[in-house]
């Protein structure tokens, strides 16, 4: 009787099976992983009403003026510097200049709509005024709110 032969390894094929299981696999845990635009805009407003009041409790415990712009695809927040100009919050800053994934559709202070650019003060003796953003892409918009004396709040805002 003839032994049998001992394979001594896998062949192409199997290797290639394989190979394709995983790929499918990734692919699918990559789109998964991968926020959608409702989630993005979501994370975009939390991270910027997180900013905003840590932005106005940081101005009344310093004693110094900071600043917040919308800009055309994002936000930036400014402080005072020596020669009191305002500037641009370096880049390893907490409040260094971000970019959204959504949009900012709207900035409004005690009603009136801001330019994009145009600063919002937040002085250390409070804001002084109401003020809105809102954050929004193709799944989703969030309104936030901030108060004079500092309070943030997050709302999203649903479709009739």
């Amino acid at each position: 009787m003839e032994s049998l032969r001992q394979k001594a390894g896998f062949t192409l094929i199997e290797l290639l099976v394989v190979l394709a299981i995983l790929a499918i696999s990734a692919t699918a845990v990559a789109l998964v992983a991968t926020p959608g635009e409702a989630a993005a805009a979501r994370e975009d407003a939390r991270r910027l009403a997180a900013l905003l009041e840590s932005a106005m409790h940081e101005s009344r415990a310093s004693g110094h003026a900071i600043a917040w712009s919308a800009e055309r695809h994002g936000y930036a927040f400014w402080y005072r510097g020596e020669d009191g100009d305002w500037a641009l919050y370096p880049q390893q800053s907490v409040y260094r200049t971000r970019t959204l994934r959504g949009e900012l559709t709207a900035v409004r202070v005690d009603g009136r709509d801001l330019a994009p650019g145009e600063r919002v003060v937040f002085a250390p003796y409070g804001l002084g005024s109401a003020l809105q953003a809102i954050v929004a892409s193709a799944g989703a918009q969030y309104s936030i709110e901030g108060n004079p004396i500092g309070r943030v709040t997050l709302a999203r805002i649903h479709a009739d």
